[in-house]
């Protein structure tokens, strides 16, 4: 991630740990995965255990970095208000 925005300069991490509270929401977004992987399963797929527990844990392998992009995207939008005007001129 780069450290600051190249358009309006704002410093993405505010202070020494600041995201780690996007932990927190990359957990979340994972829990979400696992949900839907469970009720794909539980409606369409009906795979045995060893099956759905393989394609989950590489499916969350495959997707973490993903996740973890968007959980400091997310994490950020917390704290950072964006306005379309402060961007016009450039």
């Amino acid at each position: 991630m780069n450290e600051q925005c190249s358009s309006c300069g704002l410093m993405y991490e505010r202070e020494p740990g600041f995201f780690f509270g996007a932990m927190y929401v990359s957990y979340a977004l994972m829990a979400g995965w696992l949900i839907i992987w469970f009720l794909a399963d539980l409606f369409l797929l009906h795979l045995e255990a060893l099956i759905l527990a393989s394609g989950m844990a590489i499916s969350m392998i495959l997707i973490s970095p993903l996740f973890f992009h968007w959980s400091r995207l997310i994490w950020l939008n917390f704290f950072v208000r964006y306005e379309k005007k402060s961007l016009k001129g450039k």
